[in-house]
């Protein structure tokens, strides 16, 4: 054994407290004893780990990552952190993609004194401020031909046309966390994705699911990978979160609404747009299904925190001081009946109109299909139903659906937008159609910024429905805040 005091070898029966294991001859080579031992005790103090070494050697380990390891190493303690986040690694990698190779000959020694001086203006910035200006200005590059995509919009939903390859473009998906009571989260990444005319439907299923009684919250993330979808794989490389909404699930039955079951599930409504589909025997979790609208969602789920959602700039209303019924013509209406997979229905109306006298109880009455015009009235393609699936049951929940609803406003610019699974329910009626015979049956709709009632008449003989009646309301408060009116 060596007397001086450098390297020594410990017996075996010393236990290295550090690491949590008892000593072993093979592990002699890889600790360093910085000074004399007294006894057998083995301290922490003695061993160097890896964070222990100075900054000089660890800002050298980092420069030779990649990236996603450089990245994925941040995220390990409070000093990799710091480490990660250096300007000087992050200056190089961004001169490395961003600036110009310089083509001139230059001595070398020219370029080492360069080099030395631009690392005092580099740390002059704050830590991290290259990292930041590196993955903005890549996430940018990502970014160019998606304004093209949007461009084009459809004439019937004023919406973008091309709206399913823009998101596919961006390499957006969508994610759910699980926050249980005691802070532990589950993360289930989407299932599958079904893009519509005006909307997205996402299902989430899974073989293991937290109990219920045990959760606090669910949230909807939409994820987008932090570099180029085509380079790096959005699921194992980094990706950012943006907050789209967060459902409370410690009092379920009170705050959500049955929609529908079958044999083995219930739905569950949570506003907006949240399905919870629930085992019928012991009420836990089967199934999770979204039903987002198109109207800025790219921006929701792109442009927001994990903490916070997107924020949409304010409107500012055109004043128009000669229309004394300024804000309650122009408008046009776009509804679909659909289930994700397959579409009930579909129609655009355009330039429905309110009258003052249809003003009452704070909202605007807007018909636009009337009971007593049959020609207006719309079929509906077959029965409505819901399907659902587990990763080995599935089934189908009949009177139920999607409906999405956008209403443009005379500038054809979206107004109100709305995506929710609703329900059929009976109504009674004391008037005799006898064009249509049948049970009759209504759908509505209720949210802050306004209602939706449809109703529904059964034709006996083509075994299908007619919608005979569709009525919207808005907010006057809304009304007046969009076109700065005082109604």
């Amino acid at each position: 054994m060596a007397t001086g005091g450098g390297w020594s070898q410990r017996p075996r029966q010393c236990t290295a407290v550090s690491f949590g294991y008892k000593w072993n001859s093979s592990l002699s080579s890889r600790t360093i004893h910085l000074g004399r031992a007294k006894g057998c005790k083995l301290r922490s103090a003695n061993l160097i780990t890896i964070e222990s070494l100075p900054w000089e050697v660890l800002l050298q380990i980092f420069s030779y990552l990649d990236i996603s390891s450089l990245l994925c190493a941040g995220c390990v303690s409070k000093s990799f952190y710091q480490v990660a986040n250096d300007n000087l690694i992050w200056h190089r990698i961004y001169c490395r993609y961003f600036t110009y190779k310089r083509k001139a000959w230059k001595p070398k020694g020219v370029d080492i004194a360069t080099e030395k001086l631009s690392r005092i203006s580099i740390h002059d910035y704050p830590t991290g401020f290259w990292k930041k200006e590196y993955i903005c200005k890549y996430a940018g590059l990502g970014t160019r031909g998606v304004g093209q995509l949007l461009k084009p919009i459809n004439r019937f939903t004023g919406l973008p046309s091309k709206y399913k390859e823009a998101v596919k473009a961006l390499g957006i998906t969508w994610i759910i966390v699980l926050r249980e009571k005691n802070g532990k989260e589950h993360v289930k990444e989407q299932s599958k994705a079904y893009f519509n005319e005006t909307s997205t439907t996402l299902c989430w299923n899974s073989t293991v699911w937290p109990s219920l009684s045990s959760l606090k919250a669910l949230c909807v993330y939409g994820v987008t990978p932090l570099f180029c979808p085509s380079k790096t794989p959005a699921i194992n490389g980094p990706r950012r979160r943006s907050l789209l909404a967060e459902y409370s699930l410690t009092n379920l039955e009170e705050l959500s609404t049955c929609v529908g079951g079958d044999q083995l599930i219930k739905l569950q409504c949570l506003y907006p747009g949240m399905l919870l589909g629930c085992w019928q025997e012991d009420g836990e979790l089967a199934v999770i299904i979204a039903n987002l609208h198109f109207h800025q969602l790219i921006e929701r789920s792109t442009l927001g925190s994990v903490t916070c959602q997107y924020s949409s700039p304010p409107h500012e209303p055109m004043l128009d001081d000669i229309d004394p019924e300024y804000g309650l013509h122009g408008y046009h209406c776009h509804i679909a009946l659909h289930n994700g997979k397959s579409s009930f229905m579909s129609g655009s109306f355009h330039n429905i109109i309110c009258r003052k006298e249809f003003i009452q109880n704070g909202f605007l009455r807007i018909t636009v299909i009337s009971s007593k015009k049959e020609s207006q009235h719309s079929t509906i393609t077959g029965n409505l139903y819901l399907p659902w699936n587990t990763e080995f049951l599935k089934g189908n929940i009949q009177h139920c659906c999607l409906m999405d609803v956008t209403i443009l406003d005379e500038a054809e610019k979206p107004f109100w937008c709305l995506s929710s699974p609703v329900a059929l329910h009976s109504v009674s009626t004391s008037t005799i159609r006898y064009n249509y015979l049948g049970e009759r049956q209504a759908i509505d709709y209720k949210d802050p910024e306004g209602k939706v009632h449809i109703e529904l008449m059964w034709l006996e003989e083509e075994k299908q429905y007619y919608i005979v009646n569709l009525v919207l309301y808005f907010s006057v408060k809304k009304v007046n805040a969009w076109f700065a009116t005082n109604y």
